[in-house]
């Protein structure tokens, strides 16, 4: 029997689209979201989902948990979910971890719940938010990762676990993180330097030439950076970090952290009340010439 009622924290662009799914096939989403922005509270009710008065009335009516936040925010979560724990009667909360950051982080958050008896499962999504009954795929770890088998009767497209322990998932995706991000921070300074040369539309041409659909595929994440470099930054962060930890050096983590910190500092973009993505590569491009981007 798959889930009935799930608490999502929060309604941002990827938990607007897992509500929107979940909702589709029967389950009913709440959310606590007093706290939140007014963009984040009218998503949530474009989407259908319905906003409960407090934490401890979310805790107590959920199946399952699922935080899909910034990772700077991860450790707020799981502290304010503790604390709700501990003057409230709910035993074996199952709860999702499905964010950006690193198997340290993860371990923290789940040392944060584990005297709650919370069955903590470490977890990522790789894909599109808007393609999850497509070919997004959520990865799992943890003694209790077989249980979110269950959102594939609630039309997710795959679940796949990797493993019994908790840090296995967070470590997965943050590696994939790299590559994503990297592809865009890179593709950034090479289509900005071929702008600031009058070469853009050359360079894409042959770009497309020699490697068909990359520009496409890095292009539409590069056009969500005006609203999202500053996560996707906090992210690069993560893996950095997760390196240090194993006693890894990496150049190319920090690199793509500070071109995507740039761009958040630009405040370029706002979130949409509907949870979709705005604007193209090349309107992407021109806002970060405009504003004078990789300039001395």
């Amino acid at each position: 029997m798959s889930f009935q009622r799930i608490g999502i924290l929060s309604i941002g662009e990827m938990g607007f689209n897992w509500a929107r799914l979940l909702i589709s096939h029967g389950a009913e989403v709440i959310t606590y979201d007093k706290q939140r922005s007014e963009v984040t509270r009218k998503r949530a009710i474009n989407a259908g989902v319905r906003s409960v008065p407090s934490l401890p009335d979310l805790v107590l009516e959920s199946d399952l948990i699922v935080s899909l936040v910034v990772p700077s925010a991860t450790k707020q979560v799981a502290s304010d979910l503790a604390t709700t724990l501990s003057d409230i009667d709910k035993e074996g909360l199952l709860f999702l971890d499905a964010n950006a950051i690193s198997p340290m982080t993860v371990q923290e958050l789940e040392k944060v719940l584990s005297p709650h008896a919370v069955r903590f499962i470490d977890g990522c999504i790789i894909g599109s938010s808007k393609k999850l009954a497509q070919n997004a795929a959520i990865y799992v770890s943890g003694p209790e990762a077989e249980q979110i088998k269950q959102l594939e009767q609630l039309g997710f497209f795959s679940v796949r676990t990797l493993g019994p322990h908790i840090g296995q998932a967070s470590a997965f995706k943050i590696l994939f993180a790299g590559l994503n991000k990297g592809l865009q921070g890179l593709m950034i300074e090479l289509l900005i330097g071929a702008k600031n040369m009058d070469l853009l539309d050359q360079l894409i041409e042959c770009y497309d030439e020699r490697f068909p659909g990359l520009t496409k595929k890095v292009g539409r994440n590069i056009a969500a950076l005006p609203v999202h470099a500053g996560r996707r930054a906090e992210e690069m962060d993560e893996l950095e970090r997760t390196f240090r930890h194993y006693g890894l050096k990496t150049d190319m983590a920090p690199a793509t952290q500070n071109v995507l910190k740039t761009i958040a500092t630009l405040n370029l973009g706002q979130a949409t009340e509907d949870g979709t993505r705005q604007g193209t590569l090349l309107e992407a491009l021109e806002l970060f010439f405009d504003k004078g981007l990789l300039k001395k």
